[in-house]
């Protein structure tokens, strides 16, 4: 694994799943971690300031603007600078089709999957096209790339994920600032309880390799997109689906 002494990581999402063993491996490999979600995050900063690595958590909520740029100001006073951002926090609605879901939910799953993860690249850029250099990894899902069945606002806002790393990607590469995105399949995280037994069960037959992931699985790909590894990727989009897509 990467060694990450000295860097200075922003991870969104990181009370559960993807985001919690993404912060867990920064932290093991020497990065200052600081985590945000709405509720978990204390438990995560504690378990890692246990095991020996540096953690702190923020309550917030990713559509906040004012509380994003309150987070960048406290990163940049108490460390210098902001050297990684992983854009992880999502949700999903069951029940979400393009006739079914409420335009309540439609705005809640577009302005929490996507438009929070602008707003934490809009936070963070600035400093990084400052000292040019920078890693950001958005969490996008096999949702970008195909057409799953009841989550009609969950596959528009990761195709904007998407889409919105490669515009990134390209525009912010002359400044040596890499920003790519993962796209997971079926991942056993908490999002999991917001999907039926049904979707679960059409999913399986889905993944060639025949079982679900792992958080851990899709955060080490996290910790090699934030890596001096990924050094010549820009806008990228990898694939941790157990083949899902290629299928």
């Amino acid at each position: 694994m990467a060694n990450f002494n000295g860097k200075v990581a922003i991870v969104t999402g990181a009370g559960d799943g993807i985001g919690r063993s993404a912060a867990k491996e920064f932290a093991k490999n020497g990065a200052t971690v600081m985590l945000i979600d709405i509720k978990g995050a204390d438990q995560v900063a504690a378990d890692i300031s246990a095991a020996g690595g540096v953690a702190l958590s923020t309550t917030i909520d990713v559509r906040d603007v004012a509380a994003w740029d309150s987070l960048v100001a406290d990163a940049l006073h108490r460390f210098g600078a902001i050297d990684i951002l992983v854009n992880n926090a999502g949700i999903v609605v069951p029940g979400d089709t393009a006739v079914d879901v409420s335009e309540d939910i439609w705005d809640r799953i577009m302005d929490i999957n996507a438009k929070g993860v602008w707003l934490g690249m809009k936070a963070v850029l600035p400093s990084m096209i400052e000292n040019k250099r920078g890693k950001i990894c958005n969490v996008a899902s096999t949702a970008a790339h195909i057409g799953l069945r009841n989550a009609a606002a969950y596959c528009a806002s990761k195709g904007a994920v998407l889409a919105l790393t490669r515009q990134a990607g390209v525009q912010y590469a002359p400044f040596n600032i890499q920003i790519n995105s993962v796209s997971p399949g079926t991942t056993m995280t908490g999002i999991q309880k917001n999907v039926t037994d049904e979707q679960r069960a059409a999913f399986l037959p889905l993944t060639p390799i025949g079982r679900f992931a792992a958080p851990e699985e899709v955060a080490a790909v996290i910790l090699f997109l934030c890596s001096d590894g990924s050094s010549f990727m820009a806008g990228a989009d990898v694939g941790v689906d157990g083949g899902m897509v290629a299928l």
